[in-house]
């Protein structure tokens, strides 16, 4: 049963896949192919109509300006993001992380979809997008992506956003070289700002493989569901067929799939061929 629901799981993967002009890739594995799609649609704002919130440091460039005018025009319009957004991490899940991302939960905007040196730092929230600051990135600008200054701004502007987050103060202010070790050897460090404040950090970390922990976890939630179902399934088939009124030999299952956007999981509902739907 566990092939077959697999087997569900690869065609739903696939049918995603698809809707963001991509491919399942027969070189990575069903884990893979996964961790792709998430990478994406995480990655990607789901569109829908947002208010934007420039912080007090947000200063937009005078040359990206009309550029920039355009951007709030689809934010507010509810229009996709997807050619604002880095196109370096959707080819390969294993070779290409947002780092930035994964640690922090901040997110980067390129001003024009063919790429620029300026970039918007934002937080992307359901109703709002929270536009921190604007840097240069790129060959020379490395140190951005542990740039603590853009949690500073989160802190000191929006701290209703990370308040969950807050640990104990402490005296030891973690700077940029110290992100940049915790990053390359995949750990987690908490991120301790000028005033002492220190916070886990936001965007949940990574596991020691340098992974995103929440699509890792999310990866291990929704394959212990498929387990589940494969498992509960196989025991109680003949009593299923018999409450459905058929023979156990034409009674089958299958999994559907879906994405919750707010608690960004995957969540799966088995059903069986004569329509009962199964829930655990």
């Amino acid at each position: 049963m566990v092939e077959i629901f697999n087997s569900n799981f690869k065609n739903y993967i696939a049918s995603e896949l698809a809707k963001q002009s991509m491919n399942y890739s027969e070189d990575l594995d069903l884990r893979g192919n996964f961790m792709l799609l998430i990478n994406r649609i995480r990655r990607t704002p789901i569109a829908q109509k947002r208010n934007v919130i420039e912080s007090s440091v947000f200063n937009c460039p005078h040359e990206h300006m009309s550029s920039y005018q355009r951007f709030i025009q689809q934010v507010e319009s509810g229009a996709s993001l997807l050619r604002y957004c880095s196109r370096g991490n959707f080819t390969n899940p294993y070779k290409v992380k947002d780092q930035l991302f994964d640690d922090w939960g901040i997110t980067h905007f390129h001003f024009v979809e063919t790429g620029t040196k300026q970039v918007m730092f934002a937080i992307v929230e359901p109703e709002t997008i929270f536009l921190l600051a604007v840097f240069p990135h790129g060959i020379g600008f490395g140190d951005v992506w542990y740039k603590k200054q853009l949690v500073e701004i989160v802190h000191n502007e929006f701290p209703s956003l990370i308040a969950y987050l807050k640990l104990n103060d402490s005296k030891k202010i973690t700077a940029t070289e110290d992100h940049r070790q915790a990053r390359k050897l995949g750990l987690n460090l908490p991120v301790v700002l000028d005033d002492g404040s220190s916070y886990y950090p936001i965007g949940v970390g990574v596991i020691s493989n340098k992974e995103s922990m929440h699509d890792s976890m999310a990866w291990m939630h929704l394959s212990r569901q498929i387990e589940a179902y494969a498992q509960y399934t196989s025991n109680y088939m003949e009593g299923a067929a018999y409450g459905c009124g058929v023979e156990t030999s034409k009674l089958s299952f299958s999994l559907d799939f879906a994405y919750d956007q707010q608690q960004q999981l995957f969540f799966a509902q088995c059903k069986s061929s004569c329509g009962v739907v199964i829930s655990l």
